[in-house]
């Protein structure tokens, strides 16, 4: 179901998706807290066996989606992958569309922020200045793996040097490059 910022799915929208897999048994991942009580709502109207793992990012649900296990069972399924979904740290890198101050943090209209596990952590003037600071925020020297999903607008050989240089920064931890191609978001960043 195509979905992201301001592009919630309906209820309607979801239950289609779901009737449309060719299985009786279905994992829903919302990757969005707007999401989940349609997607809860679609598997109430659904006649398959439905669960939804209350993902709230992308990188919670691809964290939830490598931890299926295709022998086991639904429910089992549903209890590991929320687990793993719990254990990743989120990161945003966007552009602020007001001036604002939340969480004690001040930012200006057009000012590059950092978004960690949902609350406003950073404000800076460059996209790698946010991203520096927002990673020193979410602990990144305590993490083993950093993937940077970088965005429509971000092109790869960008995303590419500055994961060089934060490997130079943190040599204990391994970073990958991935092409998100998200609108919006200069950066989402998965870590565990």
């Amino acid at each position: 179901v195509r979905g992201g910022q301001t592009m919630n799915p309906s209820t309607e929208e979801i239950l289609r998706a779901v009737e449309s897999v060719p299985n009786n048994r279905v994992v829903v991942l919302p990757n969005n807290k707007n999401i989940i009580l349609a997607a809860e709502q679609a598997r109430d109207l659904s006649e398959k066996r439905v669960v939804v793992v209350p993902t709230r990012t992308i990188p919670q649900g691809v964290a939830a989606l490598l931890a299926l296990n295709y022998q086991a069972d639904l429910e089992e399924n549903a209890e590991v992958m929320a687990q793993a979904a719990q254990e990743v740290e989120t990161g945003e890198v966007t552009t602020a569309t007001r001036d604002a101050t939340l969480t004690g943090v001040t930012v200006r209209q057009g000012q590059v922020i950092g978004i960690h596990n949902g609350q406003l952590v950073v404000g800076r003037d460059t996209v790698e200045e946010a991203v520096e600071a927002l990673l020193e925020r979410m602990g990144v020297e305590e993490m083993e793996i950093v993937a940077l999903y970088y965005g429509a607008d971000v092109p790869q050989e960008e995303a590419e040097g500055l994961a060089a240089r934060l490997q130079e920064r943190y040599p204990d931890q391994e970073f990958e490059v991935v092409e998100g191609g998200q609108p919006h978001y200069f950066y989402i960043i998965s870590a565990e």
